[in-house]
């Protein structure tokens, strides 16, 4: 059965445990850490944080889902500050094993365009010898570790899309320790037809799932189309899905818990 999960820095960025107690109380059953570890990036947490983290979760039964990591938000053409990157995937991969997950969440370095309204979006082929390049040396960090890079297709990167994603994947080899964290929105913003268009690329690779609102602030249907959540969840658990759904991005933090109330009411239907 899919788990339901969701940012916990977006129900509060102050304080971990009130943010794990409300998702709990709607519905949540996993969560994603990013920020709002007291006030902590992810990326800042150390051994004490951690030990914190574990308390809270063991007190309410959660389990962590993924880590919500920035890896790959960055520049593919600034060497210092993909070394960066290359350090916070280390820690991310203590923290994966810390928390009891495989699923470390990444990107696939910013798209040029980002910045600029209406501009098209780069051929990622252009991109692809030095993604390769840069991605391949984390490779072997996420099969020795035992623990997946789960590419989000993200419009702010040069994988927006599920083809995109897949182009990477492919690229890099195929190997068991890259998937692909679905965000059926982003994909729709890039274009992307999500069902069965965009998933027919990224089919037998999904580990993870983001769920935003439409512009009613509501789970169904999804952006501007006749396509529901119901259809997403339905085709993910048929090919063998079992991973968590995670809410994002539904606004004040009312707004991110009636979100959750809504995927699990959904998620209890089938």
């Amino acid at each position: 059965m899919i788990d339901v999960c969701y940012f916990a820095d977006e129900v509060s960025k102050t304080d971990f445990e009130e943010a794990i107690k409300l998702g709990v109380e709607a519905g949540a059953n996993t969560v994603e850490v990013r920020g709002g570890v007291w006030g902590k990036h992810v990326t800042e947490i150390d051994d004490d944080d951690v030990k914190h983290v574990q308390d809270v979760l063991d007190t309410y039964n959660v389990r962590v889902a993924s880590v919500g990591s920035p890896f790959g938000k960055c520049s593919i053409d600034d060497p210092q500050e993909y070394e960066q990157h290359l350090r916070h995937f280390d820690r991310m991969v203590t923290l994966a094993h810390a928390f009891d997950t495989q699923v470390i969440r990444g990107f696939t370095f910013w798209n040029p365009n980002r910045r600029t309204k209406d501009a098209p979006r780069p051929d990622i082929n252009d991109y692809m010898e030095r993604i390769v390049e840069k991605l391949s040396l984390v490779v072997p960090v996420a099969e020795n570790a035992d623990v997946t890079l789960c590419f989000e297709n993200e419009s702010a990167c040069l994988a927006g899309t599920c083809e995109e994603t897949r182009a990477v994947i492919n690229a890099l080899g195929n190997s068991p320790a890259l998937t692909s964290c679905w965000d059926v929105n982003n994909g729709l913003h890039c274009g992307e037809n999500p069902l069965p268009d965009g998933y027919s690329h990224i089919k037998g690779l999904v580990r993870h799932l983001h769920v935003k609102p439409n512009s009613q602030k509501n789970l169904d249907p999804i952006g501007d189309t006749g396509l529901h959540y119901r259809k997403v969840l339905e085709t993910l658990v048929a090919d063998g899905f079992t991973g968590s759904a995670s809410i994002e991005h539904w606004g004040q933090p009312e707004d991110m818990l009636k979100g959750v109330r809504q995927l699990r009411a959904l998620v209890d239907t089938l």
